[in-house]
Formats: structure tokens, sequence, C-alpha cells
């Protein structure tokens, strides 16, 4: 790609497709102020609706327009926090049925208003007709594919699009269509991949947002606002309004598919952009909004069951790998000689579907599938350790700066088993090529700045990658790891049953005194367990600190140590006996905290420990005569809200606190509710 084709693209992914200043005609949008509900802004098609010029709206009262009756609504809608979901009201104005859309934000309150259609109680009456039979399939739906194909064929049914698709993202976000359903029984798209680039990072978030939104004729003529400019904001917000005018590129890229019409409902299982519907008609086709409030209704159904298939999908998974795990931990834990316990991970090289298992343990390599050599391993182990997250790092090809240091080695999922020390579990796989059908060739898209003209199926051979490392792959990993940790932890203490003093040290931090990751690991899973027999709730919060790591370089190990120490004895103080302050390592701490009984006081139990925490930091810390000051980036995940696995929870956790990170610091935030 060239250097001016990759500006551009940064470009195009900055552009502030949320303020168009113009909407899509089939309805107008006025703005009013907060206060006396005077019209600031409008479409310039208001003649079409109202027959009122646009000179004749501005500055007047909106309920001198369309009736006093719409006071209520205002104020209801102020009643809402700024950009909430929109709050609907239907009303007659001449002779016309309306529905009213209305959220406000700094530029006003921004009222939508679309035509109901003339049948519209017959409409509603078949919509909830539907949406009851729909219910009724989902109690005996357990399958994810069967849950999509049945919610393709019914938005297929409702909306009249000649095709409906399910768009599943991958972890660098291409696309993959992986159910289509079109109306003459063809499958023009089905399995076909597309690049990133074709839904932009500024697009998702907004699908994350607002997640229905439709394009009823790809060749539209926009609607501006009258006047241009917002006379609070300069620009106008619209994220939330489903008149938006959309990217002229998008429009290109829709005609160049051959769609005219479009519908897109976000697939959002957990919370997270996981996939979408996508509707695409030959013919414009413009859907009221009884008919859209009936999609997203359907694809929140489907987000929510679609999680419950995941998890019994996943929890599938998981019994079949733990099964193998606990034939091989049994006699693991029983047996004398170390050597011959460890002989049984020969045994889950095919359930980990993998092709070589290496394992490191004081000094000691052992190795069990395809060979490898000691010095390869350990120039593996120095390539990726600094990529771990949450306790691991994974794979599906190597590091460019392992590359040809190995003949066969492709994916790796590494395991270190401390947080200090050299000892360590990798699993590795070899290469698996494998063909991917792309709408079009993906080089093209991602130097061209206007949409490719051909979505031709493009066939591309890709090589240098292992299978993926699943999510049930990693929980399965971290639980042998905790079996070897156990084992490895029984050994010492038999061997130290007389010296407490060394079996403190085995399970806690040795400047700080604070419990160690291994201990982490212990009681993370004891809450669990317990929290699962009475049906409680666990709140894990992962603390960074903020402006540590210029202290270390600049005064020293022994200045920060004691800082570390410091921070250790402050933050003790805060928390019950029941809960656990515990140091991973480095600059990192985590808090367990437990005894909860629902959703509700786990979120408010966690806010008030990390507000307690972040408080705390405030005042400086004295060394030497000196004051330094810290602060805390935290992020926060709740058990089984989060995830049910301890090691995916710390995970989850750490990635909220990454949120944190990259958005101010010295703050903590929840990781359900998303990331940038």
């Amino acid at each position: 790609m060239t250097q001016a084709a990759t500006h551009d693209l940064a470009n195009c992914e900055k552009a502030p497709i949320h303020t168009p200043g113009a909407i899509q005609p089939d309805g107008l949008l006025l703005v009013l102020d907060h206060e006396n509900f005077n019209i600031l802004q409008v479409s310039d098609n208001t003649n079409a609706w109202l027959g009122l010029q646009t000179e004749q709206l501005l500055g007047q009262p909106l309920t001198e327009i369309l009736g006093k009756q719409l006071q209520g609504f205002l104020k209801e809608v102020l009643s809402f926090p700024p950009n909430y979901q929109p709050t609907l009201k239907p009303i007659q104005y001449q002779d016309q049925g309306f529905v009213l859309r209305g959220h406000h934000n700094a530029g006003g309150i921004l009222v939508e208003m679309e035509p109901l259609p003339e049948d519209d109680q017959l409409l509603t009456y078949r919509l909830f007709t539907q949406l009851n039979n729909f219910f009724h399939e989902l109690e005996l739906t357990h399958d994810p594919d069967r849950l999509l194909k049945m919610a393709a064929r019914l938005i297929c049914q409702t909306t009249g699009h000649e095709s409906v698709m399910v768009y599943k993202f991958d972890a660098d976000w291409n696309g993959q269509i992986i159910i289509e359903d079109r109306a003459d029984g063809q499958q023009r798209f089905l399995g076909h991949h597309f690049p990133a680039s074709d839904i932009p990072a500024q697009a998702r978030r907004l699908y994350r947002i607002n997640r229905v939104r439709r394009i009823s004729n790809a060749n539209y003529t926009p609607v501006p606002l009258v006047p241009e400019n917002n006379p609070l904001t300069g620009e106008l917000d619209m994220t939330y309004t489903q008149l938006r005018s959309v990217s002229p590129v998008h429009l290109e890229y829709m005609r160049n598919m051959g769609t005219a019409s479009s519908l897109t409902m976000s697939l959002m299982p957990d919370g997270h952009l996981w996939g979408m519907i996508v509707c695409h008609g030959d013919q414009p086709n413009y859907l009221s909004q009884p008919v859209r409030t009936f999609c997203k209704m359907v694809s929140q159904l489907v987000s929510e069951n679609l999680q419950l298939a995941l998890n019994r999908q996943f929890n599938h998974q998981m019994t079949r790998l733990g099964r193998a795990i606990d034939q091989f931990n049994a006699p693991f834990q029983a047996a004398f000689d170390l050597e011959e316990a460890l002989g049984g991970l020969e045994n889950l090289l095919a359930p980990f579907e993998c092709d070589a298992i290496f394992l490191r343990l004081d000094g000691v390599f052992y190795h069990y599938g395809q060979c490898l050599d000691a010095t390869e391993m350990q120039s593996l182990r120095n390539a990726v350790r600094h990529q771990t997250h949450a306790g691991m790092a994974y794979s599906e090809h190597l590091p460019k700066e392992y590359l040809g240091k190995a003949d066969w080695i492709c994916g790796y999922l590494f395991l270190p088993l401390a947080h200090t020390g050299d000892e360590y579990l990798v699993f590795l796989r070899k290469e698996r090529p494998r063909e991917i059908s792309w709408a079009g060739e993906p080089a093209e898209a991602e130097t061209r700045i206007s949409p490719r003209q051909s979505f031709t199926a493009w066939k591309e051979q890709v090589r240098g990658q292992s299978l993926p490392w699943e999510r049930h792959h990693r929980a399965a990993a971290s639980r042998l790891r905790r079996a070897i940790n156990l084992r490895m932890a029984s050994e010492m203490t038999l061997l130290r049953q007389h010296d407490a003093e060394m079996a403190h040290l085995a399970t806690h931090d040795a400047l700080t005194g604070l419990p160690n990751r291994l201990l982490v690991d212990d009681r993370l899973e004891r809450s669990l367990a317990k929290a699962r027999r009475e049906r409680g709730a666990v709140a894990l919060l992962f603390v960074d600190l903020d402006g540590f790591k210029p202290i270390n370089d600049q005064y020293g190990h022994d200045t920060g140590d004691a800082i570390l120490c410091l921070i250790a004895g402050r933050l003790s103080q805060i928390i019950r006996e029941s809960d656990t302050f515990a140091r991973l390592g480095g600059d990192e701490f985590v808090f367990i905290i437990t005894g909860f009984a629902s959703q509700s006081t786990t979120l408010f139990g966690a806010e008030t420990l990390a507000c307690k925490l972040l408080q705390a930091l405030e005042t400086p810390f004295t060394v030497k005569g000196q004051d330094f000051q810290v602060g805390a980036s935290i992020g926060i995940a709740l058990y089984p809200f989060d995830s049910d696995d301890p090691s995916e929870l710390i995970h989850k956790a750490d990635q909220a606190m990454y949120t944190v990170k990259e958005t101010g610091r010295s703050n903590y935030h929840f990781y359900a509710d998303g990331h940038p």
C-alpha cells in the first residue's frame, strides 16, 4: 500500500459520519432548544411533510405547530440522560398519522418525524403475532446456526427484502457471511469474506449504539439542515437519529453491489458487537417505524439467545476438554515421580487439537508430541513472553522475530506458570493451509478510497497460520496450568512442611507480602465455586498503576519498591478481611471481593471500592523526604455476568483496565460497558 493511500485510509477511518448535516428524505428532523422548545434547525423538506416552509418554522415553539399535547412528550425526553435511546410517540397531523422519535444532546432536542402506515393497527397485530410465534420457536432452539437461520427467514418474510444475511466479525474485524436467505433461493455471498475496511471503526461504533440502521433508497438525495450550523454546537451530533444521512462512500458501495435498499441490525451477545443481520433489496424499500421496531426486538431476542447458545456450546466443549484434563490430573497429583506423572500430557494432544506440548519446570524441559529443540523453544518463549495478557499469549502465526527458526511450528498458546521465574507451559500447532473466498479482492479494498467496483468471488490461499485458539482451548489450558501449579505447590509444601515461612513465600509476593498470582488463582477459583453454590456474585478489580514506571526509571528500583510497599499498606486498609488484595507483579494488583447476591449490589460494591482506591491514591507517597504521585487505571469484571471462568474473568478485567489507559487514566471501567 502506498504512503498516500495509507494516509487517506487513516483519514477515512476518522470521518465524522455522525455529523453529516443532512437526513434521508423518509421523514423530517426538527431540533429544539431545551427550555422553550423553539425550533433551532429543521430539515429542508418541511413543506413536503407539513405544508410549511422552513422560515415559517425557525424560532417557533414546536408545540404551536404540532399541538400543546407534545409538552409532556418533550419533558419526558428531557427526563432521560443525554444521548439516551430515543422516546417514541404517535401523533396525528392534518389527517396523517406520524411517529415522533425524540432524544436530546448538547445541540438541542432532536425530534424525528416519520409517517405511519394507514393500516397501522393491522400491521402491529400481524407483527406481534409473528413475534409470539418466534418466541415459541426460540424455546425449542439451542443451536446457534439454527437460531440465526430462523431469524434470517423471519426478517426476510417481514421486510420484503430479496436477501437477508448474517455477517459475523472475526478477531481482526474482517467479516464473513455465515447465513444467507434469499427469496430466489440462490446464495450469492454465502461463505464470502469482507475486509475490515468495508466497515471501519467509526461505523462499528455507531452500530454498537444505534442497533437498527436502514437505507430506503441508495439513490436518495440528502436533505440538508437549515441553518447548516447548529446554533449551540456548530456541528450537530446525529448519532442516535435513524434518519441520519449516510456516507456517500457507503451509498456508492451499495450501488456497486447492486443493492437499492438495506436494513442492518446489530447482534450483540454479551454486549459486544459479534455480527449483524443485513438485509439487501433490489428495489427501494421503505420500512415504517413499527416494522423497524419489530426487527429491533427480533435482533435483541436473537442476541440474548445467541449468547445462551454460545455458552451452551462452550460448556459442551469445556466438558469434553475437562474430562480429558481430569483423566490426566488424578494420577498426576497422586504419582510420586514427577516425570512419570507428566507422561499423561501425551494424551492431551488430541483434545487440545495440537501437535506438541512443551513444559519447563525447575529448569528441566519436558516435551510431548512432535519434537522441538529446547533452544528453539527458548527462542519462542523470548519472542512471546512480553505479549502476555491476563496470564497467556496466543496466536495462529509466529512473531516476525521468530520466523525461520523452526521448521514446523506455526501457532502457539503460551502460559507462564508463575509471574516470575522461567517456568511455562506451551501448546504448539502446525500450519493449516486454507482457502478463503473474498467478495472481491481485499488488496483492492484496502488501497482504494472509493468503494471497489467488483464483488466477484476471489480465492486467497492462506499460508503461515494454524487453527485458531478458541475460547475453550484457552480456558482449558488455564485449568491445566492450575493443576500443574497445584502439584508443584503440594510438593513444595511436603518438602518444606516444617518451614512455614518458605510455604508462605510460595504463595505471597516477596516485596509487599501480598498474595501472589498462584494464591490469586486458588482464591478466585474458590470464590467462584462458593458463589456458584450460593447463586451469588463476585467482582474482580484489575489495577495498573499510572505514573509508576517513570518514577522507577528515574529514581531507581529501591525508590520504586518502597512506593509499592507503601501502596500495598495503604490499600490493604480499605478492603474487608474476607476479600483478597494481591500483587500480580510489577505495578499490577488484583482485588477479589465477594458476598454479593445480585448484579446491582455487585456493581455498587465494585464501584464503591474503585472510588475508595482512587481516593486513597490521591495523597502522595513520601520516600526519602520526597513526595511521589501515583494514580491507577482500574478494570472491573463481574462473575457470573461477564464470565464464569477464572482466567477469562481476569482477562476481561485486564481488557477493561486498558480501556481506562486509552481514555484518560486514573479512573475505572466495567468490562460490560464495552470498549472504544
